[in-house]
């Protein structure tokens, strides 16, 4: 039972993340990819930091993580009130793409959205539609 609410919880999860999707792009500019999962790359503002030749690279990680950490507050607190909460993860470290952004990657928090796509489009769907029609030929031909 627990893998099917877990599914329930899951479609629940896509339908609000879906129905929100304007906000969260203007607001938090976070977008969504094929997996349902939510991401963006945070720009930390240069004016944030002194003169580059000022800064090490350890400045720079105190200054954004800052950063980071108020962004995900707010964005935490978003996905809360519209009835995500417990059901969203911060998946992985913050990844560092370039000198100050960083990317973010937020998904459903029980099921790995990434396999469980995979196995639903590429061979649950394919397979029955394959046995779909086997049985479709076999019925008209017998």
């Amino acid at each position: 039972m627990g893998l099917i609410n877990d599914i329930k919880l899951y479609y629940s999860y896509k339908e609000t993340i879906k129905k929100n999707k304007n906000v969260l792009l203007t607001k938090f500019n976070i977008k969504i990819d094929n997996a349902d999962r939510m991401y963006t790359v945070l720009n930390i503002p240069t004016e944030y930091f002194e003169e580059p030749y000022n800064l090490r690279k350890s400045d720079i990680d105190q200054i954004s993580e800052k950063m980071i950490t108020e962004y995900s507050i707010k964005l935490a607190e978003y996905l809360d009130s519209i009835g995500l909460r417990e059901m969203y993860t911060f998946y992985g470290n913050v990844q560092k793409v370039e000198k100050y952004a960083y990317l973010l990657i937020i998904g459903f928090k029980k099921i790995d959205t990434v396999d469980y796509n995979t196995l639903l489009y590429r061979r649950f769907i394919p397979i029955s539609i394959g046995l779909t029609l086997i049985l479709a030929t076999l019925f008209f031909i017998l």
